[in-house]
Formats: C-alpha cells, sequence, structure tokens
C-alpha cells in the first residue's frame, strides 16, 4: 500500500482566503500544533480528526435540516472512490467526464477554487491541475476524511479541505476566482438563501458554477424510489452501466434515492437568482435548446439566456436524457 505522507492542510494561497468563523474579512488564520488560530483574537480552532474545523451551525435553520443532512452524509460519505483509487485513475476520469473536463479547461491556469459541499473531494482534487490552489469545504467529517486521505496518500499539495457550514462560510468576501456548488444547495434549507452566501466568496469578474436537480428531469428518480426497494438498485442506470464498487453503489442509491431532504429547480428560477445578486448569466450544462450555447466553445462563454419557451423545451427534453443520472444541471455566471 502507498505510504501516507503528511501535507500542509492548506497552502499559503488559499490560508491567505480563510477567516474565523463568523469573524470578518480583517481576520488572520496561522496554523499551530493542533488547529488554527486567529492572530487577531487569539480564538483556537482545533482540528477534528485532523481536518480543520471552521463549521459553526445555522442560525435560522428552524427544522434542523442542516443537522439531519449532516448526520445523512456521516453515514454515506458522497459520491465515495472506487476502492483505493490513485490520483491518476481519478484524473482520468476526470479527464473522460465531459463536465469535468470541460471546466477545468474553462478555469484555465493558476487559479482560485472553492467548492461549496465537496463530499469527498473528488472534483476538488481534479481541478487543482493546471497550477490551480483549491479548497472544498463541507459539513460531513466523514466525506471530508476521505478526501484529506487521498489528498495525504497522493501529496497533493494544491487542493485543500475544511469542515464548514454553507450558510456561515469561514472565508473571506471576494477571494476565489471560481466559486463552484455541484448537486449540494437542492440539499440544504433554503437553497436561494445558500446561493447568495457563496456568491459573496467569488471576486468581482469571478465565476460561479451552480449545479442543482432539476424540476423537470427529477420525476424518473422520485417514481424510481418507489419501487427501487422492491426491484433492486439495477433499475439505475448510473449502478448498471458506471459504479464498479459495491460500497460506492450502496452509497449512490442512498443519495439519489432516500436523501431525507431535497428540492427541484429550474434554469429560470436560477436565472432569478443570479439577477438578485449582480451575476450575469453565462451557460447553462447540457445548454438550452436553440441558443448559441449549443455550441459554445468554452463553458465559460456568454450565450443567450433562452426564452421561457425554449428553456421549458430544454427540461422537458431532460426527461429521456439527464434524468437516467440524476437529473443535476449548472448554471454558470459571471460577478459584475
Amino acid at each position: 500500500m502507498p505510504t501516507v505522507t503528511d501535507t500542509s492542510p492548506f497552502s499559503d494561497r488559499i490560508l491567505k482566503c480563510l477567516k474565523a468563523p463568523g469573524g470578518n474579512d480583517e481576520d488572520e488564520l496561522e496554523f499551530i500544533d493542533g488547529g488554527l488560530r486567529c492572530s487577531n483574537t487569539g480564538e483556537f480552532f482545533p482540528h477534528r480528526d485532523d481536518i480543520p474545523f471552521l463549521y459553526k451551525p445555522s442560525e435560522n435553520d428552524t427544522r434542523s435540516i442542516t443537522e439531519t443532512i449532516k448526520s445523512f452524509y456521516e453515514e454515506h460519505p458522497f459520491p465515495s472512490y472506487e476502492g483505493l483509487e490513485e490520483f491518476g485513475a481519478l484524473a482520468n476520469k476526470g479527464w473522460t467526464n465531459p463536465f469535468s473536463r470541460d471546466l477545468v479547461d474553462a478555469i484555465g491556469y493558476n487559479k482560485l477554487v472553492l467548492e461549496c459541499g465537496c463530499g469527498t473531494g473528488q472534483l476538488t482534487h481534479f481541478l487543482q491541475l493546471n497550477n490551480n490552489h483549491t479548497l472544498g469545504v463541507d459539513l460531513s467529517l466523514s466525506s471530508l476524511a476521505l478526501a484529506a486521505e487521498h489528498k495525504r496518500r497522493n501529496q497533493l499539495e494544491r487542493s485543500s479541505f475544511a469542515q464548514m457550514n454553507i450558510f456561515n462560510l469561514a472565508i473571506k468576501d471576494e477571494a476565489f476566482d471560481v466559486v463552484i456548488s455541484h448537486g449540494v444547495l437542492h440539499h440544504t434549507y433554503d437553497a436561494r438563501g445558500a446561493f447568495a452566501h457563496i456568491v459573496r466568496k467569488v471576486k468581482p469578474g469571478g465565476v460561479v458554477i451552480v449545479g442543482l436537480y432539476n424540476s423537470y428531469g427529477r420525476i424518473p428518480t422520485w417514481a424510481r424510489s418507489k419501487v427501487i426497494r422492491h426491484l433492486g438498485p439495477k433499475i439505475d442506470y448510473v449502478v448498471r452501466n458506471r459504479i464498479h464498487d459495491e460500497k460506492k453503489a450502496r452509497i449512490w442509491i442512498e443519495d439519489q434515492y432516500f436523501n431525507p431532504h431535497e428540492t427541484w429547480h429550474s434554469i429560470g428560477e436560477v436565472q432569478g437568482w443570479f439577477a438578485e445578486n449582480g451575476i450575469e448569466y453565462l451557460n447553462c450544462s447540457p445548454p438550452i435548446l436553440g441558443t448559441d450555447g449549443e455550441n459554445a466553445g468554452s463553458m465559460f462563454q456568454n450565450t443567450n439566456p433562452g426564452t421561457s419557451y425554449k428553456r421549458a423545451i430544454t427540461q422537458l427534453g431532460w426527461l429521456g436524457t439527464i434524468a437516467r443520472e440524476g437529473a443535476l444541471f449548472d448554471v454558470i455566471g459571471r460577478k459584475a
């Protein structure tokens, strides 16, 4: 088995982007034995199981959805790895996946990238290619433990991880070139409010990518959830065709069909969030039919947002495409 090597939890570039939970942008954090200390206040934040702990609970979550989801992902760390996966294998998967390949190409080189809701860290690790420095934050300690183990074992110095709450990010405003939340906000108690929190962390001129379950395309998953316990996991397309590790397949089924909280969203709804938060619409993945997004040369290219009719037709079409894989769509925008 490969040797697990100690690496710094954060690169210097990432550390400069952090602040104390609930603190202000003048905060400076520094490493001391076993954790992080705010040099302004002297407050100490001890690591938990060697994971930087900068978590502050949600104040407005009256139904305790955050804690329910946290408990779910502590038991089912998502998306998990295919056994003892090396970074070379992970990178190969990233390059063969159209979304992650187009994303890393669009991001380019030497960028600061924040992933809000990184799970077990595969995308955060992949995006540190091209000399990018990445930070993945999540509320699940067991998911982050798998991400950090992969980092140490593969001696990845530019990917970093910390336990945080999306509604109380211990990150300075306007610190990152790219902010991503791919398949996460629909598990929060307020997806629209969570989006408003994460866009504060992207620099002016920077890019935000948000991936959500689609209101149209998610219907087949809901239907399968009613029969999957009787017919078995093989009725799921991803389990039949994509996942080869039994444990990872079980976690996928739990996440897709038995998650304790999820919401569904439309392209037009997310475009409305963009307008509310000073984000210029750039593109959609998959693209909106009948627009120049279908032929865009880059994921970050400025394209037509489409009419309500074109968006509706696009999302109806997703019933026959992305619905079989969970109906996750991404909308991309640029901060003014």
